[in-house]
């Protein structure tokens, strides 16, 4: 029989083959089953036979008994579905194959790694093909997937004709997707755009007033090769540039002894080498080493990001993650936009500009893992500046308390502020970065007009730098919200279906259900944790449900909550507190503890904070979406200058350094926390922290009510602490709900000028 299937396989035509391998996989699937049916499963688990096709397919409306008694039933005869027969049979599958010469080089690599982790967020399987840029393994592979029924096929092909593959697949071309290189008759490509790449380079190199160049490209067949290329030579031609070219192409198995060819004459020095990724500038730098007695010139080329530093290498950033994002649009059906034209940017080290004798300043700062990842760079401050950096950390309160008296330390030149107060003290406390000679407009393009109006701006003047935007997010373990038996409990127990939570009461719900003490079934020891050691805390965690429920501070000129509102509030808020893990700490650390020692299945918690999370295990499951009621509490700070401080070239100095995309990007590396325009495109930066991505998102419905009729500006912490101190009296029963609200309201209304500036 093997042999006949063979033969068939060798000359049937790609479609009837497909009929052919349906039928063949039926076949097998129903002898399989002949040995073990599912008649032999529903015997034994005392079930009918639509009740076990329904669980060991994912589907139907079965109970969880049932589901227990088909699955042990199974695993004791050794059924196994045979899922490629189900999908022939179904004509669909959720898959899509990956060709790539490699991924070793960069570029493809990156490729592979946000598609990979983009398809399966999406539900896809990947399969990945790799040709070390052999036709010949090309076209087996295309023979191998016309057996599968994929939804789309991304190819890196080293094909002359794409005909190979409109042929041999039956697949809709336009799912047929390729990417940096366009064989004669292709449809569907994209790339980046390569050409703006070259003539990015071509005018550094001409300001530098370089002449003699060596060029190492990718090899010369790959279309985006001769595009750069093109770019490169064009714009030299252009500016009637003369230049002395030495060009060499690489493959896999040639590229690092092409490399020696640049020092092979020893008479002949070059002012610059261009290569087109960062494996090929590695190349170079050890064939300069080995193969030179001169210094290695200065290379210039393309990367996907400046994080790891290297001498005498300058890279220019290529958005990988964008092609790829472009890439996932195609395949779902979405518009994008070709070329790609990403934002290229040179990545290197640079001196500020700021004449500055060795000063040191002091920087009054939030203890936080923010602050600590500053530390870690302040040496490099140093190297690039000569000024030292002397590091005060302080609580909220101790730097609230400091704020309202900043003239008594005049020791202080640069200070963190909350975004929560930031209007009352701007005017008063620090002085216009206007004033200074640093380079604003570079440090403030990093973020949105949004954070720029609520981190930098006062009455139009920016007054502070946004250091570390926050708002609150939902992280929850979505391999639980995920598993088809805790979803099938969920349904029984409340009769809905079991979902991440997108108002209050589902998310009390939800709480109460992973409870263990309230359901000893839940797979998870609590459903969320709440931290009650200090009243500021208390009051953030009941102002996040009274804006759900459509809540004001301000109303009108007076400040007061809404008594309606706030008992609806206050009584979602008791449920909550009975069911939920109570937390005696004076931060939000323990609770994200919590949630990374896998004791929780939903945390609400400011973004910035969830970054110290470092457990690969519980990161790989955790999902994240909007707060319930999508209005996060807005958080975090921004940097500003004491008006008291004398030292203004050097506090510009530290500023210029401290935003700039080099340490922002490090810092991003090292914290994960960062709202910046050009982060958000780092593709590895998204896979190890891909909130980020709906963080940057969610700023816009942030709320945090610090300004009266756009004239007055509040002491929001003082009030955050005054509800906070009657909520947490509330929770020691010593009012009720009517009398905690009024009593709050009545205080809020006496120290109302002592909040108001």
């Amino acid at each position: 029989m093997n042999d006949w299937v063979s033969y068939i396989c060798d000359n049937l035509p790609p479609a009837m083959l497909y009929n052919f391998m349906i039928s063949l996989n039926i076949l097998l699937s129903h002898s399989i089953s002949a040995m073990t049916t599912i008649k032999d499963i529903a015997k034994m688990a005392g079930v009918s036979h639509g009740t076990v096709s329904n669980v060991l397919n994912g589907r139907g409306n079965v109970s969880v008994k049932k589901i227990k008694l088909v699955e042990e039933a199974a695993q004791k005869l050794g059924y196994q579905l045979n899922v490629q027969a189900k999908i022939l049979k179904e004509g669909v599958a959720n898959s899509v194959s990956i060709i790539l010469p490699n991924i070793i080089i960069e570029q493809f690599s990156h490729l592979y790694n946000k598609l990979f982790f983009s398809l399966n967020e999406l539900g896809y399987e990947t399969t990945i093909y790799l040709t070390y840029d052999s036709a010949e393994l090309e076209l087996q592979f295309i023979q191998k997937i016309a057996t599968k029924r994929d939804s789309a096929i991304i190819v890196v092909s080293c094909l002359e004709n794409a005909n190979a593959y409109y042929q041999n697949l039956s697949i809709a071309p336009e799912k047929i997707i390729f990417v940096y290189n366009r064989p004669k008759f292709a449809e569907k490509f994209v790339s980046l755009d390569y050409k703006n790449a070259g003539e990015t380079i071509a005018k550094t190199i001409m300001d530098k007033h370089f002449i003699n160049i060596g060029l190492l490209l990718d090899h010369k067949k790959y279309t985006y090769t001769q595009t750069f290329k093109k770019g490169l030579l064009n714009t030299f031609k252009h500016a009637d540039y003369d230049i002395n070219l030495n060009i060499e192409f690489t493959s896999n198995s040639i590229g690092y002894s092409k490399a020696y060819n640049f020092f092979s004459n020893h008479d002949v020095k070059y002012d610059a080498i261009i290569t087109t990724g960062i494996e090929k500038a590695d190349y170079i730098i050890n064939a300069s080493y080995f193969g030179s007695q001169q210094s290695c010139p200065p290379i210039y080329t393309l990367g996907n990001t400046s994080c790891m530093y290297r001498d005498n290498i300058h890279q220019y950033q290529m958005h990988y993650s964008l092609l790829s994002q472009c890439i996932i649009d195609l395949i779902e059906g979405k518009k994008t936009k070709l070329p790609i034209n990403t934002n290229y940017r040179q990545l290197f080290d640079t001196h500020s500009d700021i004449s500055v004798e060795k000063q040191a300043i002091n920087v009054l700062m939030l203890s936080s893992p923010i602050t600590e990842t500053v530390k870690k760079l302040l040496p490099h401050c140093y190297k690039m500046t000569g000024i030292t950096v002397n590091l005060i950390t302080k609580s909220i309160d101790e730097i609230h308390e400091i704020l309202h008296n900043l003239a008594d330390h005049p020791e202080i030149d640069v200070s963190w502020v909350d975004v929560a107060c930031f209007p009352w003290f701007a005017r008063s406390k620090f002085k216009p970065l206007t004033e200074l000679k640093l380079n604003l407009v570079q440090s403030l393009s990093q973020y949105s007009t949004y954070i720029i109006e609520r981190f930098s701006h006062f009455n139009n003047v920016p007054y502070a730098l946004p250091f570390d935007p926050s708002i609150q997010m939902l992280f929850y373990r979505k391999d639980i919200f995920n598993d088809s038996l805790v979803k099938r409990y969920y349904f029984e127990r409340y009769h809905q279906p079991l979902v991440v939570p997108t108002d209050f009461r589902e998310f009390n719900q939800l709480t109460e259900f992973f409870n263990q003490y309230f359901n000893p079934d839940s797979p998870i020891k609590f459903g969320s944790c709440i931290t009650l050691g200090k009243p500021e805390l208390l009051a953030s965690e009941f102002l996040l449900r009274y804006y759900a429920n459509g809540g004001r501070l301000v109303q009108g000129t007076t400040i007061e909550l809404d008594k309606m509102i706030a008992s609806i509030t206050l009584h979602e808020f008791e449920q909550f507190l009975y069911v939920a893990e109570n937390l005696d700490s004076d931060w939000w650390g323990e609770s994200v503890k919590q949630f990374e020692d896998g004791n929780i299945a939903m945390l609400i918690v400011y973004m910035n904070l969830f970054s110290c999370v470092l457990n690969p295990e519980i990161l790989h499951l955790t999902g994240y979406a909007a707060v319930p009621g999508d209005k996060p509490l807005l958080g975090g700070g921004s940097l500003c200058m004491s008006k008291y401080s004398d030292k203004d070239n050097a506090v510009s100095a530290f500023f210029d350094w401290l935003f700039s995309p080099v340490i922002n990007e490090q810092m991003a590396w090292l914290n994960g926390s960062t709202v910046t325009d050009s982060i958000s495109m780092g593709q590895q930066l998204m896979n190890n922290y891909p909130w980020l991505k709906l963080n940057k998102a969610n700023y816009f419905s942030g709320v945090r009510e610090n300004v009266m009729d756009k004239e007055f500006y509040l002491d929001l912490p003082r009030i955050e602490k005054i509800i906070g101190h009657h909520l947490l009296l509330w929770t020691k029963q010593q009012y009720s709900s009517d009398q905690t609200i009024d009593n709050l309201n009545l205080e809020l209304l006496l120290k109302t000028k002592q909040l108001l500036n």
